[in-house]
């Protein structure tokens, strides 16, 4: 926990009233999940996407909670008449995000801030090694907690020692990023791209754009985000930087040459060389590079970090050598943005090889998954993808009505509806020195594949 909080200072905070509490007593720390609370915890009871706190409130109690966030009108009927300690709030997910809020004002380091349609938790964990080879005590956001849940958490969970702050921030409908943005109040931010994500609630990539600009309103006038040289609607962007105060830096755009195991490039007037030889990143250590020398680092540590910095992902084009062929790990998640661009560096990388696809759905479209599904299976067949399964649902359809669209043989992309026909079918298919690219939105789960597969190697 950032700061030891008494449950009178609490009270204030999230606007409470408390029952059964000792105001001037203070709690160890908190918990929203009973399987991991520990005694003396203070637990919210955090409505999420599937569950409810208020219906662990007994569990809680029972593993030594010190007391309860929750809504009086949800606690469960079998616990209404009994004593126990409470702080009772109308929203216990608003009360959460009102106390990050507040610990955020203790804390003054520097809060680097992230957020894009793609590419957000490589450039966190990016500036996160970068700044971490210089203060051990650099904190980032855990996995991709970057939600309204998510970004509170990590602010609660952040040292006040350290002397930086990396924050990823996400959304999936308007206002959702200002919105975080105002708790975490960034010092500096990057915007890695406006691409196709969201749209079933942002409609379109202006939408996007409009929503990803939602990053500047929790920042002081004169702060500074990068974005990168082509990004997507800059007319949008720079509008709301201007209403804010915000100044947009764009990158520069970099020739990257390999040297054995790494890649070397020019930045900053100078050489740079990296062992992450992957060039899916390469735009995002650029912007990482730059935001950290706007913010004081100088032109030789950031060589020295750049040298010594390590990055690898799982399920994000993590390149996976099998016995004789290549298995290419996407299977973090999935938008047409992201998809299109890991298809052109997969033709790039390797022009010589036979290329495959397996894929699950893109999520979160709106009425227009089918047409951006029917443009990834172009984009398949356009680099020089021979053969594609998809699973699991109709979408794959669409990826092969774009496959069909653009000259592609029907019988080269097939649909599977179980993933271990797809294993089975995939198996008899394939051969050495194929390259093979996994990839869809989380709930495809494609990630299976690739355990299946790999676990057999």
């Amino acid at each position: 926990m950032t700061k030891l909080y008494t449950f009178g200072e609490m009270r204030q905070i999230i606007n409470a009233k408390l029952e059964g509490v000792d105001l001037n007593s203070s709690f160890n720390n908190f918990s929203i999940d009973t399987r991991s609370i520990k005694n003396g915890d203070l637990f919210f009871c955090i409505k999420g996407e599937i569950t409810d706190g208020h219906q662990y409130i007994s569990k809680a109690l029972e593993k030594g909670a010190s007391a309860v966030v929750a809504n009086p009108d949800i606690i469960p009927d079998l616990l209404r008449g009994k004593k126990f300690p409470k702080i009772l709030v109308q929203d216990p997910n608003l009360a959460l995000r009102e106390w990050a809020s507040d610990a955020r004002k203790y804390f003054d380091g520097k809060v680097l801030a992230v957020t894009g349609s793609n590419g957000k938790t490589s450039t966190k964990e990016i500036l996160f090694g970068l700044c971490s080879f210089f203060d051990s005590n650099t904190y980032a956001t855990s996995g991709n907690y970057n939600n309204y849940i998510g970004v509170p958490l990590t602010i609660l969970d952040a040292p006040m020692e350290a002397k930086w702050w990396i924050i990823e921030i996400g959304s999936n409908n308007f206002g959702e990023i200002a919105e975080l943005s105002k708790i975490v109040k960034p010092t500096g931010g990057i915007i890695t791209n406006i691409g196709e994500s969201h749209l079933e609630f942002l409609f379109n990539t202006r939408g996007v754009a409009k929503e990803k600009s939602g990053l500047f309103v929790g920042m002081n006038e004169g702060s500074k985000v990068v974005i990168p040289q082509s990004i997507l609607h800059i007319d949008i962007l720079e509008k709301e930087a201007s209403k804010a105060g915000v100044e947009l830096i764009k990158t520069s755009n970099i020739v990257v040459e390999s040297k054995g195991s790494k890649l070397k490039f020019n930045l900053f007037e100078t050489d740079f060389e990296t062992v992450i030889n992957n060039p899916l990143f390469m735009q995002n250590l650029v912007s990482s590079l730059t935001l950290l020398r706007l913010n004081g680092f100088s032109v030789k540590q950031l060589q020295q970090a750049t040298a010594n910095l390590e990055l690898k992902l799982k399920g994000r084009f993590n390149t996976l050598y099998m016995k004789n062929w290549i298995l290419i790990d996407d299977t973090y998640n999935a938008n047409p943005s992201s998809f299109k661009s890991v298809l052109a560096n997969m033709k790039n990388l390797y022009p010589q090889n036979r290329k495959i696809v397996v894929c699950g759905k893109m999520a979160e479209l709106g009425h227009k998954s089918h047409e951006l599904h029917q443009q990834v299976g172009i984009n398949m067949v356009k680099n020089g993808v021979e053969l594609m399964f998809g699973l699991g649902s109709k979408e794959i359809e669409s990826y092969i009505d774009g496959w069909g669209k653009e000259g592609g043989s029907l019988k080269k992309a097939k649909y599977f509806e179980e993933l271990d026909d797809l294993i089975t079918a995939f198996r008899n298919e394939q051969k050495p020195g194929d390259v093979v690219l996994v990839k869809g939105s989380r709930s495809a789960r494609m990630e299976r594949f690739v355990e299946n597969i790999y676990d057999c190697n």
